[in-house]
C-alpha cells in the first residue's frame, strides 16, 4: 500500500509504551503502526531518527480574543493557534462567552465565525455566567431558569462543556446557581470545568487592600508599600480561600452527580483535598494544572513589574510547587493546560499603581509541552508515558476527542516529531505569539517540536509553520 506519509525511525512514545516503530499516514488518518526501518512506500517520507513520535498535544484551557475591560487578549484566532502548533498542540478548546442578553446558541455562532481563521482543530466550551441583575435585596447577579434551559441547546451544538466561575465580580455564581447548573450538567452526563477560589474572600481582601494594606501585607517582611505591588495579588487570594473553594465545588458536584473538571490547580492544600476526595472513592473529579504553576514562583509577584505575572489562581511559593509535582506524579493531577490568556505590557500597566487594575494571565499554550518535558521528564518527575498521558491522551478523553491524543490505526493523524536535543529559548522574540512579553524569559528548554503533522498535514516543518489560515476544523464534541 503507498501512504501520503511515513514517519521512519522514530521512537513513539503513547500513554501506555515506548517503542522504535514507523507510522504510516493516508487520507488524514493514521493507516499503520509499523516495524522500524520499514521502507513502506510513500508519497513524502520524514525521517524522526533520535526524536520522539508522540500524538498532537491537546491544550483544553486557552482564552484567544477574549472580552475583558482591559479589551481582547492579544492573540486572536490566527495568531494563537499557530503559536499553539509550534509548540506541538494540534486542538485546543476555548471558550463561548454570551453578551447579556444573548443566547448560548447565538452566542456559539459568533464565536464559530470569530474562529475562522484557526490553523489547528478546535473545541469549545460554553461559560455559565449570570444574566439577571440583582433585586433591591440582592447582592450579585443571578442565572435564569431560561439560561439552564439553554444549556441543552449548547450541548446538543456540540459544546460537551460548561466553563463555571466561583470568583470574578459579574462572573461568579452563587452557590445555589452553581448547584443549579451542576443539576443540569448531570443531566446532560456533559462535564463541568469550574474556576475554583471564593469570590466573596477574595473580594473582601481587595477592598481591605485599599483601607488597611498593613494588614493585608502582614505576612510579607517587609510589609507591602503601595498597591502596585503585584504579591498584593496573591495576598489577596491566599490558599485557604481556594482550599475552601474546592471543598465547597466537590460538595455540589457529588450532590448533583455532576462530572467535575477542576481548572488551574497550583495550591498544594486544595489539590490535596481533591486527593482525599478520590481516597474514598469519589472517581468523577478531576484536576487540571498549568505550567505556571510547576515552573514558576511568586517570587515573580516580587519582582517590580511583577503585575506581568498576574494570574489566577495565583502564583504559590516554592513549597507548593513542589507539593504539586508529587501531585502531578502520583495522578492526583489528570492533565495539563496552559490556560493561555495574553495580555501585553500596555494592558498590564493599567494596574501599575493599583494591582485590582490589572487583567489577569499568563500566556504558555506555545511552550507548554516543551515546559512538561524539560522540567518533568528531563528532571526526572514523571516518564514520557506521564507526559503524553497529561498533555495528549488524558485531554482528549476528558474532554471528548476520541480521534484525538493517540497514536493508533484509525486515529486522526495528528503527531509531532519532538526532538528531545533540540534547544530553545523562550524569550518572546523567539516565540510566535503576539504578545511582548515571555512568562518564561530567560529559561531554555531541552525539547522542541521540529515537525507538526495535523490530519495528515504538515503544518510545521523543520520548526517553522507552513500550514494554512482557516484549516482548523471545529469538532462538536459528544461525551
Amino acid at each position: 500500500m503507498a501512504y501520503d506519509l511515513l514517519i521512519s525511525n522514530g521512537t513513539v512514545v503513547t500513554a501506555d509504551a515506548v517503542y522504535p516503530a514507523d507510522v504510516a499516514i493516508a487520507a488524514g488518518a493514521i493507516a499503520a503502526i509499523l516495524p522500524s526501518g520499514s521502507r513502506a512506500d510513500a508519497a513524502q517520507i520524514r525521517d524522526a531518527a533520535d526524536c520522539y513520535v508522540i500524538p498532537g498535544a491537546i491544550d483544553a484551557h486557552l482564552h484567544q480574543s477574549m472580552r475583558t475591560a482591559a479589551g481582547l487578549t492579544v492573540d486572536d484566532w490566527q495568531t494563537g493557534s499557530t503559536a499553539a502548533a509550534l509548540g506541538g498542540t494540534t486542538t485546543v478548546v476555548d471558550f463561548v462567552d454570551a453578551l447579556p442578553g444573548q443566547s448560548l446558541t447565538d452566542a456559539l455562532a459568533a464565536r464559530l465565525e470569530q474562529a475562522r481563521p484557526a490553523v489547528v482543530d478546535y473545541g469549545l466550551h460554553m461559560s455559565i455566567q449570570p444574566d439577571i441583575d440583582p433585586g433591591p435585596t440582592g447582592y450579585m447577579r443571578r442565572v435564569s431558569e431560561t439560561r439552564i434551559r439553554q444549556m441543552r441547546d449548547a450541548f446538543d451544538s456540540g459544546c460537551a462543556s460548561f466553563k463555571m466561575y466561583m470568583a470574578y465580580a459579574g462572573n461568579q455564581l452563587s452557590d445555589a446557581d452553581l448547584f443549579r447548573a451542576l443539576r443540569e450538567v448531570a443531566d446532560l452526563g456533559a462535564l463541568a470545568c469550574v474556576h475554583v477560589e471564593n469570590g466573596d474572600v477574595i473580594e473582601t481582601l481587595r477592598q481591605l487592600a485599599g483601607t488597611d494594606l498593613a494588614w493585608v501585607s502582614r505576612k510579607e517582611n517587609p510589609p507591602v508599600n503601595g498597591l502596585g505591588a503585584g504579591i498584593l495579588h496573591a495576598l489577596t487570594r491566599p490558599p485557604e480561600s481556594e482550599r475552601e473553594a474546592v471543598i465547597r465545588a466537590m460538595t455540589a458536584a457529588e450532590l448533583t452527580g455532576a462530572r467535575m473538571l477542576i481548572f488551574h490547580m497550583g495550591c498544594a492544600s486544595a489539590t490535596e483535598a481533591l486527593g482525599a476526595a478520590r481516597a474514598r472513592g469519589v472517581d468523577f473529579i478531576w484536576g487540571e494544572t498549568c505550567p505556571q504553576y510547576l515552573v514558576l514562583t511568586d517570587d515573580c509577584l516580587r519582582r517590580e513589574d511583577g503585575r506581568l505575572w498576574m494570574c489566577s489562581p495565583p502564583l504559590r511559593p516554592q513549597a507548593d510547587q513542589d507539593a504539586m509535582w508529587k501531585l502531578v506524579s502520583n495522578r492526583t493531577i489528570d492533565l495539563i493546560s496552559s490556560d493561555h490568556c495574553p495580555f501585553n505590557q500596555t494592558q498590564k500597566a493599567l494596574g501599575i499603581n493599583d494591582f485590582r487594575k490589572v487583567p489577569n494571565g499568563v500566556p504558555g499554550v506555545e511552550t507548554r509541552l516543551s515546559l512538561i518535558h524539560h522540567f518533568g521528564v528531563r528532571r526526572g518527575r514523571i516518564d514520557l508515558q506521564d507526559w503524553v498521558r497529561l498533555c495528549c491522551a488524558r485531554p482528549a478523553e476528558m474532554h471528548a476527542l476520541p480521534m484525538k491524543g493517540h497514536i493508533a490505526p484509525g486515529a486522526d493523524a495528528d503527531v509531532v516529531i519532538f526532538d528531545p536535543g533540540l534547544s530553545k529559548p523562550l524569550s518572546a522574540g523567539e516565540l510566535h505569539s503576539a504578545l511582548d512579553w515571555s512568562a518564561y524569559d530567560g529559561i531554555t528548554v531541552d525539547g522542541w517540536p521540529r515537525d507538526v503533522i495535523s490530519r495528515g498535514e504538515l503544518i510545521v516543518r523543520d520548526g517553522r509553520f507552513v500550514g494554512q489560515p482557516g484549516r482548523g476544523r471545529f469538532i462538536r464534541r459528544s461525551p
